[in-house]
């Protein structure tokens, strides 16, 4: 198999894994640095020798209470674990983390360190003593802390599990040949590792196009990703169009602009504040839950977040500065936006009034803003998939069992249509304004028990 492909499909080891440990390292030096700075002035060691032997019994203190935290942080994380995913990822967890093993071993050994040396007359391994202990109380800790939070998300469990099984199948079997054509001769930036799109370096990617254009003026490259979504290993991260050959360097530090993780971002990437909204208030309303007031809260700010995107323009400005430059990023549009906020809330919670009262209500403040026809009727067919035409029929409904229940409904639905109905006429479509406000009639009209 050519090198070329086999280099496409390396998985590169987790930067920030990497970074992580550099850092805790160069801190570790920094912390014996100033004890060899301290240690060799004999008289400010033998000066602070009492006062070192002091906050060595402290630190003893300190240290067991950091352990019996740690642990219990720990056994509080495998229960969580255990009992939201599955306690086959247990095992893992415990035993196949490096970080973990290291710090809790670690702080055994610094700890134990401490309480042995106070009882040796060795000023140097009591001044030791306290500058690994202050390491591992106030670097290592809170480091250990963010990283146990980090490794109980379903995003690092289901990744770490991914590696680990994709690492046992390169070792075990052989590329198949031809499964991987060497796509560069095609202009396609291939992705060197999988995770989320959670950043795009565009100063970088705009230097590296332009001088890709000097050669290819026609040439332009359009992003196949958003912000926010799941790219595998080998998949397509960018195309050149027309397509044009790139050579193996240039294919590199354009896919390195695009960064990669196991988590979403939370700048740059609106969809990933819609989607954790959404999360929260689906589970609100489920059996387990049953938090409708929750959900209900999740509507509302979805609806403040929707009515937000629909005054904005298409593009960001990210977008139509880098279009200058024969870059095209691709983004989200308004509808997809609006699919993303209320499709599977309303999967879930279309039996209960309240929550189908509150969709059509933000719906309905949503409308009434939108900047262009082509808009409003983008939410028109929003609400129109939501299938409530039995409601204007008249009588018993499959979709809420009372009868007040679907007056309310009814009721909402009218004045979604009339707002609707101002809006599109505001924008210059008397015509199809007339048709909404005869939706909005026989809404009313089906009010059962209306005189």
């Amino acid at each position: 198999m050519p090198q070329t492909r086999r280099h496409r499909v390396e998985r590169r080891p987790i930067r920030r894994e990497r970074d992580r440990a550099l850092a805790l390292l160069a801190v570790l030096g920094a912390f014996l640095v100033g004890y060899a700075l301290v240690a060799t002035n004999d008289r400010l060691v033998a000066t602070l020798d009492d006062k070192v032997v002091a906050a060595l019994t402290s630190f003893v203190s300190i240290g067991v209470s950091v352990l019996v935290t740690t642990f219990s942080f720990v056994f509080v994380a495998l229960s969580l674990v255990s009992a939201q995913f599955s306690p086959r990822v247990v095992r893992h967890f415990w035993h196949a983390d490096r970080f973990r093993f290291i710090f809790l071993w670690s702080s055994i050994a610094v700890f134990a360190f401490c309480f042995v040396i106070q009882f040796a007359d060795i000023p140097r391994l009591h001044l030791l003593g306290l500058f690994l202990g202050s390491y591992q109380i106030f670097v290592l800790f809170p480091v250990f802390l963010g990283y146990l939070a980090d490794n109980i998300n379903a995003a690092s469990i289901t990744k770490n599990i991914s590696d680990r099984t994709v690492a046992e199948i390169a070792r075990d079997y052989s590329v198949h040949p031809g499964s991987y054509d060497d796509s560069r001769e095609r202009g396609i930036i291939a992705a060197r590792e999988s995770g989320f799109l959670e950043n795009v370096d565009t100063d970088k990617l705009t230097s590296l196009f332009i001088s890709l254009r000097d050669t290819n003026t026609e040439v332009t490259l359009k992003i196949s990703n958003y912000i926010g979504s799941f790219v595998e290993v080998g998949s397509k991260l960018a195309v050149v169009e027309p397509a044009i050959a790139i050579d193996q360097s240039t294919e590199k530090a354009i896919a390195s602009c695009f960064s990669l993780h196991k988590f979403r971002s939370y700048d740059k990437d609106i969809e990933y504040g819609i989607r954790q909204l959404v999360d929260i208030g689906i589970k609100a309303i489920s059996p387990a839950i049953n938090d409708p007031t929750t959900c209900v809260n999740c509507i509302h700010q979805l609806g403040v977040i929707l009515k937000e995107i629909g005054i904005r323009e298409d593009d960001s400005e990210l977008s139509k500065r880098l279009k200058t430059n024969g870059i095209f990023l691709k983004e989200p549009n308004f509808e997809q936006y609006l699919d993303d906020a209320f499709d599977q809330i309303y999967q879930w919670g279309r039996r209960d009034h309240v929550i189908v009262r509150t969709i059509i209500g933000a719906l309905s403040e949503v409308v009434s803003a939108l900047p262009t026809p082509e808009r409003v009727e983008t939410v028109i067919k929003e609400m129109d998939e939501m299938e409530l035409g039995s409601l204007t029929q008249g009588g018993s409904s499959d979709a809420f069992a009372l009868a007040e229940h679907r007056n309310y409904a009814r009721k909402s639905l009218m004045h979604f249509y009339l707002a609707a109905a101002e809006r599109i006429e505001f924008l210059g479509s008397p015509d199809r304004a007339e048709g909404l406000r005869l939706n909005a009639k026989k809404c009313e009209l089906s009010i059962e028990g209306a005189v």
